[in-house]
């Protein structure tokens, strides 16, 4: 693990909020939810930020990838055409924070020397 995820962590582990990182696979009756808790740092955006179509109602939340790897999050789950890594949060995906279920608009993660090292993710509702 790199200096920097090593901040991340300790940091959000100072300040973060435990939140459920979750993917749900399959079509009601069927589908089920795979779920990761990872600490999160979750802000409003400030009104500076508020540019395109980022909303008032729009939160940003950090998320580090050291649980999603240790858990295997989401597990089984093999990369196909023009989909990233499976690992990583998508659009479409849910972040439940403080019990509210938001969806996960937008996923920025961001890389040093090929290394992820820290997820932002942009969450609606």
């Amino acid at each position: 693990m790199s200096g920097e995820v090593a901040a991340l962590d300790a940091a959000l582990e100072r300040a973060g909020d435990t939140v459920v990182l979750r993917r749900t696979v399959g079509v009601a009756p069927v589908a089920i939810n795979i779920d990761v808790e990872v600490l999160a740092a979750v802000r409003s955006y400030r009104p500076d930020e508020l540019v395109g179509d980022i909303r008032q109602t729009d939160s940003l939340a950090i998320i580090s990838p050291t649980p999603i790897g240790r858990a295997q999050w989401p597990g089984g789950e093999l990369p196909t055409a023009g989909v990233a890594d499976p690992s990583l949060p998508r659009k479409g995906d849910k972040l439940v924070v403080a019990g509210r279920v938001r969806s996960i608009e937008f996923v920025a993660p961001i890389y040093i020397a090929g290394e992820l090292v820290r997820i932002e993710l942009r969450i609606l509702g």
